[in-house]
């Protein structure tokens, strides 16, 4: 285990927090100077001096948190090839050297996991910037990759070396980073540790921009979701057209000598063959391989509603409005346009979500 530490002109509480995070236990710690001003060097230079198995690093000009990680992960893997995992904390001292330990605990636990020492966003004394923020991109999460974090921004992580080599390739140099990291998650598993919420002196040492940094994390994690829903589209154009193809076969050839059943046979093999391809490919192409408990049978529930929820939408609309009356297929087109984007989100909501483990302890 190790412990990574990337600052930008730190104050002098630093020294202190790095002692404090190395009687934790004999664990190396990295500590990147992601180029600081010439007047805070003495602080890392204290901090190098003040307690053996510190290394310091230094970019020569600011190059952003991602990046800092990186240069961390980086020289981590080549020094220390055994290592099991790091963890990252943030320099303003407000991950708790007890938080950090409890992170380390779960990942001995589970070492495969990403480990996120989670804030609670409801207390009266954290900003609205950074609760109003959490919140947000935090719903877009849950759309974006099925996981319902409980705080997406945190910078206390403990990650697995296997995970860290991945990342080094991953995008992202600054504050995205940490969001990229999440969106790379994929099917690895997951745990969350409640942390305590300190916000020193209104978090006013973050160097985190709550609306331009918020606006570019947002755009990443639309940008995620948008790729998915042009794969759910795709894969239902598909089955569309596999629908009426097999239909088309069915009623022309394998049941024409039929005198009864003939259309009710093609109509319904050749939707559930449709249906069925529908599901594998959104389950492995459109969301990952992520499915809940009963997820086909979710998912066939999802289909029959769908379809029961077009005709009552559409009958009703068509009694309200003598518009609709006027224009019935754009009527119906625009209210299963609807359910289609419904339909998205309950699959990745409900249906196709990573599940997830979590540490309740405090």
């Amino acid at each position: 285990m190790a412990i990574v530490i990337p600052s930008l002109n730190p104050d002098d509480s630093l020294p202190a927090y790095v002692a404090s995070l190395r009687a934790l236990a004999d664990w190396p710690i990295v500590l990147v100077d992601d180029g600081s001003d010439a007047s805070h060097a003495p602080v890392f230079e204290r901090c190098a001096s003040a307690t053996t198995g510190v290394t310091l690093l230094r970019h020569e000009i600011n190059k952003g948190k991602g990046r800092a990680l990186k240069t961390a992960f980086a020289h981590l893997l080549s020094k220390h090839p055994s290592l099991q995992g790091c963890i990252t904390c943030d320099s303003d001292g407000q991950h708790l050297p007890k938080d950090v330990l409890r992170c380390a605990q779960a990942m001995e636990a589970n070492p495969e996991a990403l480990v996120l020492g989670c804030r609670t966003f409801e207390l009266s004394h954290v900003p609205f910037r950074s609760r109003f923020g959490n919140t947000a991109i935090r719903t877009f999460f849950a759309l974006a990759t099925g996981r319902r974090f409980l705080d997406t921004q945190t910078g206390l992580r403990a990650i697995p070396a296997t995970f860290m080599r991945e990342l080094l390739d991953c995008p992202g140099e600054r504050f995205d980073f940490e969001t990229r990291m999440l969106l790379a998650l994929g099917s690895r598993p997951m745990v969350e540790v409640p942390i305590e919420t300190v916000y020193l002196e209104g978090n006013k040492s973050s160097h985190f921009n709550p609306f331009r940094d918020s606006t570019r994390i947002l755009g990443i994690v639309c940008g995620h979701i948008l790729v998915r829903l042009g794969r759910f589209t795709a894969v239902s154009l598909a089955s569309f057209a596999l629908d009426i193809a097999l239909f088309k076969l069915l009623y022309s050839f394998v049941f024409a000598g039929l005198s009864s059943f003939r259309l009710a046979l093609s109509v319904g093999l050749a939707r559930i063959a449709s249906a069925t391809f529908n599901y594998l490919l959104n389950l492995h192409f459109v969301f990952g391989g992520a499915k809940t408990r009963g997820s086909l049978a979710k998912y066939a529930a999802l289909a029959i509603g769908i379809m029961a929820a077009s005709y009552l939408l559409t009958s009703a609309l068509l009694s309200a409005s003598a518009f609709a009356r006027a224009h019935v297929a754009t009527s119906k087109a625009a209210i299963d346009l609807a359910l289609f984007f419904a339909s998205f989100a309950i699959q990745r909501l409900c249906i196709f979500t990573h599940s997830r483990a979590r540490a309740l302890d405090n």
